[in-house]
């Protein structure tokens, strides 16, 4: 295997003044060139990544692309693994970590660092023009030039107990400090070590709560779906090997006679998606009460929007009345969020398929962590 190191730039809604490198996977830290720009209205932080590639990858491509073949092949796996590695690290941690900018024409005024009489002025009277999307200043090529991971005189990243980490952890903005895990290490190690459909099944749950993040704003009923879509792929992929454990009274109308999950009211045998929903939650955050109402409410709301036609206030007009309500929607749709990345973790730390070795209703992994 030809390794092939890269250093980029990427960006994060959070401030990063440490450094964090987890083996030969991934390395990040302070984006501190002397041109480096930086403006304290951006909300884009930006922050550097060094990564390698395989340089024996082989990249298949069309007929029609193979004029520009040796610029797609040699793009293409540089790409590929800097979108892995952002969405997976913005799906095990509180933070979103952008690989770059939009590089779209945008209209727009240039903001100054200070307002003062003369910029105020200038700045009310200017004329909007077309504004690039994207980051970039002389010599940023050269500094980004590496044949292998550099060291480091940052400090090494603050890491917060992980019992606490997704419930207490700081918000992602720019008014706090990228805080990870301190349980990060141990969830890419068991990342790197899973089989390719199981990596590659997280690859597209991280890109789902990605997805989610990113229009989290203007887009709520989406997203909120796409968080609850990323939990379903991984409690799908978990129970994919216990349907021969079901046994039907009536194949037509696929009445159950035994399942290997139970109603906790009844204890009548059940396997619905919502039962999956929840006892796959059970297992892997907490089987309280209180998380179980919550887990239904997540699950009901998903449904509301799907079959029902019923969007989250504010998609789709702006509303002014049921402030409760619209702030308990808010609250839920952060609460989904940071659900499918307990979920995704605590899967990789305790699973995969740890749901084969508990008993109906039961939660052992959660109670061990609660």
């Amino acid at each position: 295997m030809k390794k092939i190191f890269y250093r980029n730039i990427i960006f994060s809604r959070a401030n990063l003044s440490t450094n964090f490198r987890f083996n030969e996977f991934v390395q990040l830290y302070p984006c501190d060139f002397e041109k480096a720009p930086r403006s304290k209205y951006e909300k884009y932080i930006p922050l550097v990544v060094e990564y390698w590639v395989d340089g024996d990858e082989k990249i298949e491509i069309a007929d029609n692309l193979q004029e520009i073949k040796e610029f797609v092949t040699q793009l293409t796996p540089q790409v590929n693994e800097l979108n892995r590695i952002t969405r997976l690290l913005s799906s095990i941690t509180n933070h979103r970590f952008i690989q770059s900018l939009d590089l779209e024409t945008r209209w727009g005024i240039v903001i100054p660092e200070e307002f003062n009489d003369e910029t105020t002025k200038s700045f009310e009277t200017g004329v909007s023009q077309s504004i690039l999307c994207t980051y970039q200043y002389p010599g940023m090529f050269k500094d980004l030039q590496i044949s292998n991971f550099s060291e480091q005189r940052h400090s090494d990243t603050q890491f917060m107990e992980h019992s606490k980490y997704f419930i207490q952890g700081s918000i992602d903005n720019n008014s706090n400090p990228v805080i990870f895990p301190d349980s990060i290490n141990k969830i890419l190690n068991n990342y790197l070590q899973l089989n390719k459909e199981s990596r590659d099944l997280v690859d597209v749950i991280a890109h789902l709560i990605c997805n989610g993040i990113d229009i989290q704003s203007n887009m709520k009923s989406l997203s909120f779906l796409s968080f609850v879509s990323a939990i379903e792929s991984l409690v799908n992929y978990e129970y994919r090997d216990r349907k021969d454990e079901i046994k039907f009274e009536c194949t037509d109308c696929q009445t159950i006679s035994e399942s290997p999950i139970k109603c906790v009211k009844c204890n009548r045998p059940i396997w619905g998606v919502k039962a999956k929903f929840k006892e796959f939650l059970m297992t892997y955050i907490s089987a309280s009460n209180d998380s179980i109402k919550k887990y239904n409410r997540i699950y009901n709301t998903r449904c509301d929007i799907v079959h029902n036609g019923i969007l989250l206030l504010g998609d789709e007009r702006i509303e002014w009345r049921d402030s409760n309500k619209h702030k308990g929607q808010s609250i839920l749709q952060i609460e989904a969020l940071q659900i499918a990345r307990l979920s995704l973790v605590n899967w990789l730390l305790f699973g995969p398929n740890k749901t084969n070795e508990t008993s109906k209703g039961s939660s052992r992994i959660a109670a061990k962590k609660n």
